[in-house]
């Protein structure tokens, strides 16, 4: 329970990576605030978790509205004083190259993605700074390299780097760490649709992660075990990266 004592936000926290990230935290010690729009699967991982005997807490909240981070940072300053664990984890993606997206769908990915990170950051920061704490923002291997037919998507996280190297710099005298988290392709529901052999032919380990394997990774990052790792882009992603992005499988 090396995490007993913290409190933790995880944005997204419902479903999928988010609802990993969410009970992993909870499982290690932590008081967790899970947030997400999904209210039926949001209640249901809180009152899966009640039953294991761990503090998950589901909220509903829209990250792109101003007012809900002041309404939870409220809460959480009212009823803890201090927070010490943010994962900007919620995204959303479609597909649209150059010639076809729109400024409004372009700027939908942005709201969501880059602009819920930053408004994550701006309304918790002084109460990360209160004791220290540190920020895992979910970027993706598509923050570094082209990904033809996603332009809103690849800018958004390039993006949530961009943001995570600046909170890294601006935090490190408050005690606050900051590290954008890289997932390559994730088994969710999101991707259920996706053709897997794409997945073969890029990935070396011939599959996609587990939310789990991602989990894992997040509890290192916010725990005391990565105390001097800050700023970084930690690329979970089966070896795509160092693959090349172009590995063929027969």
């Amino acid at each position: 329970m090396e995490l007993r004592g913290r409190v933790a936000v995880v944005t997204g926290g419902a479903r999928g990576q988010g609802a990993a990230h969410s009970r992993a935290l909870a499982e290690a010690g932590a008081t967790v605030y899970a947030l997400d729009l999904l209210e039926a699967e949001g209640e249901a991982l809180a009152a899966d978790a009640a039953a294991g005997g761990v503090d998950l807490r589901y909220r509903h909240h829209d990250v792109t509205v101003e007012e809900s981070w002041r309404v939870l940072a409220s809460e959480i300053e009212r009823e803890h004083g201090a927070l010490q664990i943010l994962v900007n984890n919620a995204g959303i993606v479609h597909s649209a190259s150059i010639a076809d997206e729109t400024a409004a769908g372009f700027e939908t990915i942005l709201r969501v993605n880059a602009t819920g990170v930053f408004l994550g950051m701006k309304h918790l920061w002084g109460l990360l700074a209160v004791r220290g704490g540190a920020i895992v923002n979910t970027s993706s291997v598509y923050g570094q390299v082209s990904a033809p037919g996603y332009v809103a998507y690849t800018a958004s996280k390039a993006a949530v780097i961009g943001m995570t190297k600046t909170a890294a710099a601006e935090g490190a005298p408050l005690g606050i760490r900051a590290n954008a988290l890289l997932p390559g392709t994730v088994q969710t529901a999101q991707l259920a649709d996706e053709d897997s052999s794409f997945v073969r032919q890029s990935t070396p380990l011939d599959r996609g992660a587990e939310p789990a394997e991602l989990a894992e990774v997040v509890l290192f990052l916010v725990s005391d075990r990565s105390s001097f790792i800050t700023g970084e882009e930690i690329r979970v992603d089966g070896g795509f990266s160092a693959a090349g992005f172009t590995i063929g499988r027969d």
